[in-house]
C-alpha cells in the first residue's frame, strides 16, 4: 500500500504539474506577443490622432486658398495653358522676338538665349532680350508676350533710360521639349 500511495501522490502531483506548463506555455506564447501588438497599435492610433489634429487645423486654411482659387483673375492677367515650344524652332526665337518687337512698334537690339539655362535636363529655357522704342509701347509689348503659350515667365524687366532712347531688359523662361 506504501508503494500505492506514492503513485498516486506523483500522479497527483503530475496532472497539476503539466496543468501550469501548458497554462505558462499559453501566456508566454500567445498573451505576451498580442500584448505588443497591442502596444504597436496604442502607438498607430496616437500617431494617426496626431495627424488628424493637424488636417484638422490646416483644413480651414486650405479651403480659403482654394476659394482664393476659384476667384477669376484681375483685368489684363490671364492664365494660358502652357504649350512649349519644339528644340528644332528654337532657331526661329529670334524672328519671333522681332516680330513681337515690331508689332509693339519697338526695335529689337538682341536676343540671347541663355544655355546654361538648359543643364541637367531642365525643360526651360532662358531667354534675355533687348528692345528700344517708346515707354508706353512697352505694355503693348508686355501683353503680347503674356500672350504666348510657351512663356512660362517673365523673371525680370529693367527700362534703362540710353542716348538712343529708352531700352527694355527682359529675361523670360520659355518652356520647350
Amino acid at each position: 500500500m506504501g508503494s500505492n500511495a506514492r503513485t498516486s501522490t506523483k500522479e497527483k502531483l503530475v496532472i497539476p504539474t503539466l496543468f501550469v506548463m501548458v497554462l505558462l506555455a499559453l501566456v508566454i506564447l500567445g498573451v505576451f506577443p498580442s500584448s505588443r501588438e497591442v502596444d504597436k497599435t496604442r502607438v498607430s492610433i496616437k500617431e494617426l490622432q496626431a495627424d488628424l489634429q493637424g488636417q484638422k487645423t490646416l483644413l480651414p486654411i486650405y479651403l480659403s486658398l482654394m476659394e482664393r482659387q476659384k476667384k477669376a483673375l484681375p483685368e489684363g492677367i490671364s492664365v494660358n495653358e502652357l504649350q512649349p515650344l519644339k528644340i528644332e524652332d528654337l532657331a526661329e526665337l529670334p524672328e519671333v522676338f522681332e516680330t513681337l518687337a515690331r508689332a509693339s512698334d519697338l526695335e529689337l537690339v538682341s536676343v540671347t538665349p541663355q544655355v546654361r539655362s538648359l543643364q541637367n535636363g531642365r525643360e526651360m529655357l532662358r531667354v534675355d532680350a533687348r528692345m528700344r522704342g517708346e515707354f508706353l509701347t512697352f505694355n503693348i509689348l508686355l501683353n503680347r508676350l503674356n500672350e504666348m503659350q510657351f512663356v512660362e515667365s517673365v523673371e525680370s524687366l529693367t527700362i534703362d533710360v540710353t542716348d538712343l532712347g529708352q531700352e527694355m531688359s527682359l529675361s523670360a523662361w520659355l518652356a520647350i521639349q
